[in-house]
């Protein structure tokens, strides 16, 4: 007879722990983790020590992958994921559903869509329409918000192709690694 686990949930977790590395899990929360969490929080849900996590989490952050952050009313260092690892996420899979000439017409129209908002509240954000009071329904506010966070995603998968083609063309570097004229 075997020491398999009866319920679904510990066989699956069992089989998520066989099957990968410590440091595959600790990534896999942090895919998750928007929100501080402290180490203990995600050494338990990635199924390894703390010691370890603690480990995994500090090379997810010098990879910006993670960042680390201290709530004002808690102790210690606590990690979530670094926004802009979600930003670079999002334009990546932007870039993998849509090719760039569609991007540039898309970006176009949202840009268009953003300036006929502005014109309409005379406010150059959702936030100042509603500090100012303006006479707009929710939905609108709504649809404001989400037109210029896609607008700005599309903006950044626009801006990654193109650095990804400068990359992959070995243009920009001076030869030690480091992008021209970026870095000292």
């Amino acid at each position: 007879m075997t020491n398999a686990p009866a319920d679904v949930n510990e066989r699956v977790t069992e089989e998520w722990k066989s099957e990968t590395t410590p440091g595959e899990r600790v990534r896999t929360v942090m895919k998750r983790t928007y929100e501080p969490q402290s180490v203990a929080a995600i050494a338990e849900r990635a199924l390894t020590s703390a010691t370890t996590a603690r480990k995994h989490l500090g090379i997810l952050t010098e990879d910006g992958y993670a960042e680390a952050v201290t709530p004002p009313d808690k102790r210690g260092t606590w990690y979530r994921r670094a926004p802009r690892s979600v930003v670079l996420e999002r334009a990546q899979q932007i870039l993998d559903s849509v090719d760039v000439e569609t991007l540039s017409a898309r970006v176009t129209e949202l840009r268009e869509t953003v300036r006929e908002f502005e014109e309409q509240t005379g406010a150059e954000s959702p936030r100042a329409a509603a500090i100012a009071e303006t006479d707009l329904d929710s939905e609108t506010m709504t649809e404001w918000q989400t037109t210029r966070r896609n607008l700005k995603l599309a903006r950044a998968a626009l801006a990654l192709a193109d650095a990804t083609d400068v990359v992959g063309d070995d243009a920009g570097s001076d030869g030690r690694g480091d992008p021209a004229g970026v870095i000292g």
